[in-house]
């Protein structure tokens, strides 16, 4: 630290003013990290919700042409 008093107070403000910085800096590192996991969930989850609907789509697919195989018999 500079030995004048004016040198002092103004290398003190400076370091507060960089601590700020580094603490915003720091919060707004952990908010993006909290994102970037939160939209990998967000995307398993639609692909699993995707893979879901592929199979209820072939469940119904199979239902239907059960129906229309019914409705095709003779009875």
């Amino acid at each position: 630290m500079p030995e004048d008093p004016i040198g002092q107070e103004m290398a003190r403000i400076l370091n507060e003013k960089l601590q700020r910085v580094i603490d915003k800096q720091t919060e707004h590192t952990i908010a993006l990290a909290n994102h970037t996991g939160s939209l990998d969930r967000l995307e398993k989850s639609q692909e699993a919700m995707k893979a879901t609907l592929a199979e209820h789509g072939q469940m119904l697919a199979e239902i239907l042409a059960a129906i229309r195989g019914a409705d095709q018999t003779p009875g």
